[in-house]
């Protein structure tokens, strides 16, 4: 199945490379790509209106007018380079503004769509935007999060694959395939406990070949498991990372806790997630 029915969550004009990812994707099976800005209310931003409650109401209100006008500007910003993008892609385009105080919007809109574009999340998100690729991943919609700075704006000629075994993992992979480039290189990755001897990667390599992927299958003690998937997809050349959420092995959780943090919050390249 292509994914034919793209989300991508728009921000700024500088985000350019997540716009042309999403483009990308959705050309390749003339697919539709929709920007979805997150528009959030002053009170959100500043947590309560305690905050700003002192201000007089003359103040308050141009306060409220400045900070809606700037959001406005910028969804303006991000749709034309989204266009620009889809334009040149010969992808289809429209754009949305829905609310950003509170996730459940954006969940709702993901819910029928084929995959979510996002940037990673931030400690301090543009105007306190309250929207989670964890959530969205677990609504049911795989998330692709593309980082700020990316060295080539394409993903899916040399993917790595973290695995583990999971129905997670399992998930991921499938909903990776689209994303595939024909005849992609998929580097797998497996973690697992000294003196373990279960899965050794070779019915998912066979899988993969018969795909029509070169298949390289590599695995390591399950210490430092984030450092050690970022060097190895650094090292091997890869465009994209593919993981579960907070997938189970049968000895420990491969993605869950510090290493689903670290992965999701510092992650140099593409990551594409799936519960």
């Amino acid at each position: 199945m292509a994914y034919k029915d793209i989300l991508v969550q728009i921000d700024d004009a500088g985000s350019a490379p997540r716009y042309q990812i999403a483009a990308d994707l959705a050309a390749r099976a003339g697919g539709h790509v929709t920007g979805v800005f997150l528009k959030t209310t002053l009170i959100n931003q500043y947590n309560n209106i305690g905050t700003i409650g002192y201000l007089p109401p003359e103040d308050l209100n141009k306060l409220i007018k400045d900070n809606s006008s700037a959001q406005d500007e910028d969804a303006a910003g991000a749709l034309q380079a989204l266009k620009a993008a889809a334009t040149a892609a010969k992808a289809g385009v429209s754009h949305r503004t829905i609310g950003g105080d509170i996730p459940n919007e954006l969940i709702n809109l993901a819910k029928t769509a084929d995959l979510a574009i996002m940037p990673p999340p931030s400690a301090n998100p543009a105007y306190s935007v309250h929207a989670s690729a964890s959530d969205i991943c677990m609504a049911g919609c795989p998330v692709l999060l593309v980082p700020a700075q990316v060295a080539k704006p394409k993903v899916g000629e040399k993917v790595l694959l973290a695995w583990s075994g999971s129905r997670e993992s399992a998930r991921a992979l499938r909903d990776a395939l689209p994303l595939l480039a024909p005849g992609a290189s998929v580097e797998v990755r497996m973690a697992r406990s000294k003196g373990d001897e279960g899965d050794d990667g070779a019915d998912l390599k066979a899988h993969l070949e018969r795909h029509g992927f070169k298949a390289n299958v590599a695995m390591a003690d399950e210490n430092h498991v984030a450092d050690w998937l970022k060097a190895e997809a650094a090292n091997t050349g890869c465009d994209l990372i593919v993981m579960g959420l907070y997938g189970h092995t049968r000895l420990r959780e491969f993605v869950l806790g510090g290493v689903s943090r670290d992965m999701l919050h510092d992650c140099p390249l593409p990551l594409l997630i799936s519960h």
